[in-house]
């Protein structure tokens, strides 16, 4: 009986999450003909980001929340099984509708996951910073929305709002797992460096997304 109660509420969530996806597609293949048909593209564009950013914050990372971390976590079911940092934010970046492999892109360092993401664009490093100094940084130079960000061993994502810096991560104290915290009360936002990127201001990520194009991961 107990196997079987498990068995359905992974059932249940293995569809409801799969039903996000399908939306979140349906709807991208909307926007994509939208773009395609519009007069005023980096306008329709600047529309887009917003509610792919949605998508991603709203819609697919809250499903994680409550998924155990592991340093050796893949699960694609979120709240079953254990997720690592990279793995979380491949897999997040995967099922809101990259093309991407997800694999390829976890086992990376943090530079290089980086670099991937950036697509040819901007990535922006900062040294021996404190996260005080670190979030000075984006609220006094960053536009509001999400980024990745890698320290010396762990990657995850910043959100900007508004005066709030926010890191997104799967967090391996007490193996929590996926959470947001201000970065203020992170206790793991320690590094000597920091590499981190654009991912709603990415044109070129953005386009690759409506377009269901590969990134690469090579």
């Amino acid at each position: 009986m107990v196997l079987k109660s498990a068995f359905t509420i992974f059932s249940i969530l293995f569809i409801s999450y799969a039903s996000i996806k399908s939306s979140i597609n349906t709807n991208r293949k909307q926007l994509l003909q939208s773009y395609k048909n519009s007069s005023n593209k980096s306008e329709t564009l600047n529309q887009i980001r917003n509610k792919f950013t949605k998508h991603l914050l709203e819609e697919i990372i809250p499903q994680w929340y409550g998924t155990k971390w592991s340093f050796d976590g893949y699960s694609e079911i979120p709240k079953s099984g254990s997720i690592a940092c990279g793995y979380f934010v491949s897999t997040t970046l995967r099922d809101v509708g990259f093309n991407i492999n997800r694999y390829k892109l976890a086992q990376k360092a943090p530079y290089h996951e980086a670099k991937v993401i950036a697509c040819g664009t901007t990535i922006e490093t900062l040294q021996d910073k404190s996260k005080e100094e670190l979030k000075a940084y984006f609220i006094k130079n960053k536009k509001d929305g999400l980024y990745f960000i890698g320290l010396d061993f762990h990657v995850g994502f910043i959100l900007k709002e508004n005066q709030n810096v926010y890191f997104i991560h799967s967090n391996y104290l007490n193996n929590s797992g996926p959470t947001k915290e201000k970065i203020d009360n992170s206790k793991v936002m320690k590094s000597s460096v920091y590499h981190f990127c654009h991912i709603t201001h990415n044109d070129v990520l953005l386009k690759k997304w409506l377009n269901n194009e590969v990134v690469v991961t090579n």
